[in-house]
């Protein structure tokens, strides 16, 4: 059943709330594993700016720390399966954990780059993060990678 108590199911909405720029290093390769062909990518920092307009989330303008990376595993099909992991830190010192995992290809109607994104939060005034689904639709550049930032309603 609907959210509006309709017979269907909902159907999910994204709100656009942000946006994330994330500073990379050059990549490591390790060959072909056990899990298919790795290469890691670390990340140098970056910024997590979120501005909700429906007002579900609070503001955020928080620096992304150096120390992070994206665990990339190059698939046979060549999908580039994408599992990142990184830091950020408001101005205030209020700490952000950022968790983003998804899929990006090259195909002949061009690139596509999603990925969902979760938060861990340990301040109260940040709590709202860690309970929704933010998805991303991500554009890699030469050294970087900027992420539109989309609140699942």
């Amino acid at each position: 059943m609907s959210a509006d108590g309709g017979a269907g199911p909902a159907v999910p909405e994204l709100i656009p709330v942000g946006e994330i720029t994330v500073q990379l290093g050059s990549s490591r390769e390790y060959g072909t594993t056990r899990v298919g062909e790795r290469r890691v990518t670390p990340i140098l920092g970056g910024v997590v700016q979120i501005l909700d307009s429906g007002g579900a989330l609070p503001p955020v303008m928080a620096e992304i720390l150096p120390g992070g990376a994206d665990w990339q595993r190059v698939r046979p099909d060549g999908v580039i399966e994408i599992d990142a992991r990184y830091e950020a830190v408001t101005p205030g010192g209020h700490g952000l954990i950022l968790h983003v995992r998804g899929l990006r290809r090259v195909g002949p109607d061009g690139v596509y780059f999603r990925a969902g994104v979760t938060v861990e939060a340990g301040d109260a005034s940040l709590a709202e993060l860690e309970r929704v689904l933010l998805l991303v639709d991500g554009v890699r550049e030469a050294e970087q990678v900027r992420h539109t930032l989309y609140r699942v309603a």
